[in-house]
């Protein structure tokens, strides 16, 4: 029988499947980069030790850099004395260099999306961010712009709520904003928010809000725009959890089949030979 049409791919695999772009694994561990993994070749280049010295909450970011047909690594520490250290890694010169660049010291780059990948849009990018007043603090988002190596501010949605949940994502190539709230008389909704224009405040466009019953967390869209949770059962002794993927256009949920926490990074094959020093085939 064939299968029906007017579905993405995703949505017409069977029950329990997890989506092809999908990939759930720590090739990019949130503490420490260790490698990076060429899946069609069977292959992975472990990366150089740092050259920061003592990493402290690290945030990381993995781009391809257009102008030199390169890619990129990005590692945010902090100090002791709680400035941020940067260093930049480039596969053409398989090395770390420091980034020279001071950010503010009133600038705290976050990393609030323990699962979700840091989302790469228009050759940039993107962190949430507290930006520290004299007796307040506000909330933005970091834009570190691969080609150029410059950082910039972008605002969030002007109606957005003050959330401790939220996260940035890709959603279909843009900048998406994820907050979560709370709805009467139990459970929780998603609103998702979308920069259609990029760069341009106004364009922040709230497209659709998704309930739960229970506590999630959103771990990443697909390529087609499904949002994948996790969900956790807290009258369950152990706290079970389980994994879903929403069609956001009609809210259809399919359980997937994965056995244990997992963390999200982006898939894109590329024609890039993993050469030179360190590489390991598998």
């Amino acid at each position: 029988m064939s299968e029906p049409r007017g579905q993405p791919p995703i949505l017409r695999r069977r029950k329990n499947h997890v989506p092809d772009d999908i990939i759930l694994d720590n090739i990019l561990t949130r503490v420490l980069v260790k490698s990076l993994m060429r899946f069609s070749i069977r292959k992975f280049k472990k990366l150089p030790d740092t050259c920061l010295g003592q990493l402290r909450c690290v945030k990381l970011g993995f781009a391809y850099h257009s102008e030199n047909n390169d890619y990129k690594v990005v590692r945010i520490s902090l100090s002791p004395l709680y400035e941020h250290e940067i260093e930049v890694y480039t596969l053409s010169s398989d090395s770390w260099r420091r980034y020279e660049i001071l950010l503010p010291t009133n600038v705290l780059i976050l990393d609030i999306s323990f699962y979700c990948p840091n989302p790469l849009v228009s050759g940039a990018l993107h962190w949430m961010a507290y930006i520290y007043g004299e007796n307040h603090r506000t909330e933005t988002i970091m834009a570190f712009d691969v080609n150029s190596e410059k950082f910039r501010k972008l605002e969030l949605p002007d109606n957005s709520m003050i959330s401790n949940d939220r996260c940035l994502a890709l959603f279909k190539g843009k900048l998406a904003y994820i907050e979560c709230g709370h709805i009467q008389p139990c459970g929780f909704q998603y609103s998702i928010w979308v920069m259609r224009e990029y760069g341009v405040v106004e364009s922040w466009h709230k497209i659709f809000v998704v309930p739960f019953l229970q506590v999630t967390s959103c771990i990443a869209f697909t390529e087609y725009g499904s949002l994948l949770v996790r969900c956790i059962d807290h009258q369950v002794k152990n706290k079970e959890f389980n994994f879903i993927l929403i069609d956001t256009e009609n809210l259809h949920e399919k359980e997937l089949d994965i056995q244990f926490p997992s963390i999200v990074t982006n898939f894109m094959d590329s024609l890039v030979l993993l050469d030179g020093a360190n590489v390991v085939s598998y």
